[in-house]
């Protein structure tokens, strides 16, 4: 039997008891459902959850069947969101020989502890997932805040000397399992109390227990007085950092706090008790007898014992690269705003589009209103409302109106990987900016990108992932829109200077180059490169016929030495020694590649020391390596959505899949229908606007 997922094929692994589990582990197995009469293959693998009936089952049948058994739970780092609200399951981990949380008898990851060899790569490989980790307050389920400044007030953590008394929930079969039962949970409570004298003392509650879904394994109602209760749902590695030392009996976020750097007192036997870490309590079961470091604890739990899948994809993955990946999603979903939103200057074309990267609650002002404010009043608008404008669009009304009640307009931008397929061809955009405090190519005033640019601190991850984003663009000659094709072009003996043309009405070009024209950049660059051999590109929207700033090619012969058209940016930035533009992201994507760069405008790139500028650029305040200005505009600047269920995800994961779609587009069949795809387009966009114009008179 096959199936396929996500165009993957997936081989049949399997039978099991449970049907939740088949559709829990979907993405990981393909698993049949066993029933009395079914006919079993030779050789069988039987799955069941844990210690849990359908755990206990397989074994069964694998015993009755002369096959194998596969237990399995949740991984270390499992979602984005709880398990009982039907978050989807990244990690995932299996056991042949029993499982990490019972004590009583030995597992596969106990095994690995024991016996694995650990080289000097994979230790490599763990300490960077925990620096990850630690820094990026990554977790089990993901779906909490961070600790605030009043909850750090609230519970006294500015104290040099915090101590953690960890709550489980009620029945957790890792409590049973990890001989946590020989110790009441006050024999726990006590010693923390005893043993830290004038100490603040803490105790947390388990997320499912905050969200109703069980009860807590601790009787709240009879906790001595000194204990602070932390009823708030807090990252658990947020809150650690403020930590001295834990008491649990079994919870995996003892091993957590040992990554923390905290002390962990274990009244039970959890996979990470007995290896020489943690503070045991309980009688250690003799086959650990080994001295574990951090990092090899780690490697063998979280790379060698636990799989992963891509959230996005649903393949095979490792930890490294999913987590960064759930670190994207999980600050999106916590920071996603919950207010009413207000979008105004969003053509109709572009408002089913917004909804991957703004969610729920979009109120869209018509275009054509002729009082946009009003409108919005009308519908609801108040000082509790979030403001979004496209581009530099002016509603001087609006403006006031939220001058007076302190209500901040964010603009809306197409990002700089945006598509395969131009925007004038109503193509979904997968990347947009943000921008609270300006829009990046209105140098007249600060943006959000300009202020990232001249004061934020790049970390070693962050300059880490902008070399692989830089490797990935150059190599999957990926750009902004990647409606061109890339084609092989013969080097020419002297030197070539690439001339990029740009839609002459747009913002960028009236506000960035003063208005400058394309034939009057063309002029410029023959003039600053009299030698070279001149390549003019037109802009893709101006080729198509559906934007300004055509040049007719015998007038642009007169500078340039050949007019190219419907050929990539990358293949023709490959090619090229020198870029000359006014205002064009093409030149960010120049720069990324090491190229001269001559500017002629203020865009938000230029006045970083990395291009030759010709005009001045103000409030650029400080020099950027190459990769600091990637990590910029390209990191922390806009959002992505993924093509295939248009979630957030990172530029990487965007740039994988838009080269996908690229390779099939290249195909005729799929080309031709693309072109046909953008002439509807293109006759629509006209004809609509025509009858909405009459309307509106």
């Amino acid at each position: 039997m096959e199936i396929y997922k996500y165009g993957f094929e997936m081989k049949f692994d399997g039978y099991s008891s449970s049907i939740n589990l088949i559709k829990n582990v979907k993405y990981f197995y393909n698993i049949k459902k066993i029933l009395q009469f079914t006919f079993v293959c030779k050789e069988p693998t039987f799955y069941g959850w844990g210690r849990k009936k359908s755990g206990k089952k397989a074994i069964e049948l694998s015993t009755k069947f002369n096959g194998k058994f596969k237990l399995l739970e949740d991984g270390f780092i499992r979602s984005v969101g709880l398990g009982v609200d039907g978050a989807k399951l990244l990690s995932i981990v299996e056991d042949d020989i029993g499982i990490y949380y019972d004590a009583t008898s030995q597992s596969r990851l106990e095994k690995i502890l024991s016996e694995h060899k650990f080289d000097n790569e994979l230790l490599q490989e763990s300490k960077w997932c925990i620096d990850f980790i630690t820094t990026h307050n990554i977790s089990k389920y993901n779906n909490a805040p961070n600790i605030s400044k009043n909850l750090i007030q609230k519970y006294e953590l500015e104290n040099s000397n915090n101590i953690l008394i960890i709550a489980q929930t009620h029945g957790d079969a890792s409590l049973e399992y990890g001989l946590a039962n020989q110790f009441s949970t006050f024999d726990m409570i006590n010693a923390a109390i005893n043993e830290n004298p004038n100490s603040n003392i803490l105790l947390k509650i388990h997320p499912d227990v905050l969200s109703g879904k069980k009860k807590s394994d601790i009787d709240i109602a009879n906790l001595p007085s000194q204990i602070k209760i932390i009823s708030e749902n807090i990252n658990p590695i947020s809150l650690l950092k403020h930590i001295t030392k834990v008491y649990t009996k079994t919870s995996a976020m003892g091993f957590e706090a040992l990554m923390c750097g905290c002390e962990c007192v274990c009244f039970g036997v959890p996979f990470y008790a007995g290896w020489g870490l943690s503070d045991d309590r309980a009688q250690i079961p003799l086959r650990r007898n080994k001295k574990l470091s951090l990092e090899q604890l780690f490697a063998g739990a979280y790379l060698l014992y636990a799989k992963y899948i891509d959230p996005y994809s649903g393949t095979p993955t490792t930890l490294k690269r999913v987590l960064p990946q759930i670190n994207t999603l999980k600050n999106i979903k916590l920071n996603e705003c919950k207010k009413t939103k207000f979008l105004f200057g969003f053509s109709i074309w572009k408002r089913k589009f917004m909804f991957p990267f703004l969610g729920k609650n979009l109120n869209f002002i018509s275009t054509f209103s002729k009082n946009p404010l009003q409108q919005a009043l009308n519908l609801g608008l108040n000082k509790d409302s979030a403001i979004y404008i496209w581009g530099k669009k002016e509603y001087p009304q609006v403006q006031k109106w939220c001058n007076e009640n302190g209500v901040q307009i964010i603009r809306v931008e197409d990002g700089f990987i945006r598509s395969i397929g131009l925007g004038s061809d109503l193509t979904r955009p997968y990347s947009l900016v943000f921008d609270d405090a300006g829009i990046y190519f209105d140098t007249t005033s600060p943006s959000r990108l300009e202020n990232i640019l001249n004061y934020h601190k790049f970390s070693p991850y962050e300059i880490e992932s902008a070399k692989k984003l830089r490797e990935i663009l150059i190599n999957s000659k990926i750009s902004k829109y990647n409606d061109d094709k890339d084609v092989i072009i013969t080097h020419k003996n002297s030197k070539i200077a690439l001339v990029i043309g740009q839609v002459e009405d747009d913002a960028s070009v009236k506000i960035g180059a003063d208005g400058m024209k394309n034939i009057e950049l063309l002029r410029l660059a023959r003039q600053n490169s009299p030698h070279a051999h001149i390549i003019y590109k037109p802009h893709p929207d101006v080729v198509s016929g559906n934007r300004v700033g055509a040049v007719k090619t015998t007038e642009a012969l007169r500078y340039c030495d050949e007019v190219l058209e419907g050929v990539s940016m990358p293949t023709l930035l490959d090619i090229a020694d020198e870029i000359h533009t006014m205002t064009s992201t093409s030149g960010l994507e120049a720069i990324l590649r090491k190229k001269r760069v001559i500017c002629y405008g203020r865009p938000f790139w230029a006045g970083w020391g990395l291009s030759d500028d010709k005009k001045p650029q103000p409030r650029r305040y400080r020099s950027l390596s190459s990769d600091e200005l990637i990590a910029g505009a390209y990191l922390l600047y806009p959002r992505y959505i993924h093509p295939l269920n248009l979630e957030a995800c990172e530029a990487c994961d965007l740039v994988v899949a838009l080269q996908e779609q690229k390779t099939r587009l290249q195909q005729p069949i799929n080309a031709l229908l693309h072109k046909i795809k953008s002439l509807y387009a293109r006759v629509g966009q006209k004809l609509l606007y025509v009858v909405l114009f009459a309307v509106k008179r």
